[in-house]
């Protein structure tokens, strides 16, 4: 017994070859429509075939299916890798809650076994930590990875460590990944990392050039 097929294969033959009848694969002419129609009959094993595909014919056309599938793929998963790449999901926690504040309410969600929303409040805490040290500007709308981004021109030595945060945060934001104590130790880490660095000067503007008043 074999499970049912969702399409069946009349359904996906049709399909099939209503794909490869686009102008875009179907340059090749009437050959392979007629090698397509007579692999789909000995795939289905249909008693009506008079004539078989031979063996260079029947390859010719797996290969065929199968980089056509190929490319199909590929032009599907890459726009969703770049937007997987670009999207960092909003980090600002409540105004008016301090860092101390956030980080108890991530520790209180911890202790409960309620790893993710703990995890997020954490990072959400370390962000305004570091707005409370001025180390960045915590911006509405900020993102995850913006924030990461803004920490680590001041604090380069935790450049990596900050954007694994950001990105554990939003995987946990979009549900890319199960959190779990591992997750919410990891972030744990990291903040008492930063908290014993000393962030590194702002940049300082161009001096004007000579005789011209700023």
């Amino acid at each position: 017994m074999s499970p049912p097929l969702t399409p069946d294969a009349e359904e996906a033959r049709r399909q099939l070859e209503t794909e490869l009848a686009k102008p875009e694969y179907y340059n090749a002419g009437g050959w392979f429509g007629d090698q397509l129609d007579r692999f789909w009959d000995w795939l289905l094993g249909d008693p009506a075939t008079t004539s078989g595909l031979s063996d260079s014919q029947l390859l010719a056309v797996v290969v065929a299916v199968v980089v056509l599938a190929g490319l199909a793929i590929w032009a599907f998963m890459g726009p969703l890798r770049r937007e997987r790449r670009v999207r960092s999901a909003t980090v600002q926690a409540e105004e008016g809650r301090t860092a101390a504040e956030l980080r108890g309410r991530a520790a209180d969600l911890a202790e409960a076994g309620e790893w993710v929303p703990a995890t997020m409040q954490l990072f959400r805490g370390i962000v305004r930590s570091l707005a409370e040290r001025t180390i960045i500007d915590e911006t509405p709308g900020i993102t995850a990875h913006e924030a990461a981004e803004r920490a680590a021109e001041r604090l380069p030595t935790a450049a990596v460590g900050l954007a694994d945060g950001a990105d554990l945060f939003d995987a946990l934001a979009y549900g890319d990944r199960p959190g779990g104590r591992d997750q919410y130790e990891q972030l744990v880490t990291l903040d008492a990392e930063l908290a014993g660095l000393r962030p590194e000067p702002l940049p300082s503007s161009p001096a004007p050039p000579v005789g011209v008043t700023p």
